[in-house]
């Protein structure tokens, strides 16, 4: 199981969010089944019901670095 990054009420708030977007873009695609931004907006509003749901968000655990998946060892070095 992932570790969970973000707190309760942020996973709640990223749900509902999430939702509102995946019936925007069901609404967008019943209009026209060819729209892409309608699809697109299906694909992210998945991705905010998950993230909520999990109260894990991979781009706060790359932002922060603080677990295994995080970027806690990238080192860069200019020559």
């Amino acid at each position: 199981m992932l570790p969970q990054n973000i707190s309760e009420k942020n996973g709640f708030i990223r749900m509902i969010c999430g939702i509102i977007l995946v019936s925007f873009g069901i609404a967008r695609i019943a209009r026209n089944p060819d729209c892409l931004i309608g699809k697109a907006m299906i694909i992210g509003g998945a991705m905010k019901v998950a993230e909520g749901s999990y109260q894990y968000c991979p781009l706060t655990d790359l932002a922060t670095g603080d677990t295994e998946y995080g970027q806690s060892d990238f080192k860069y070095e200019l020559k």
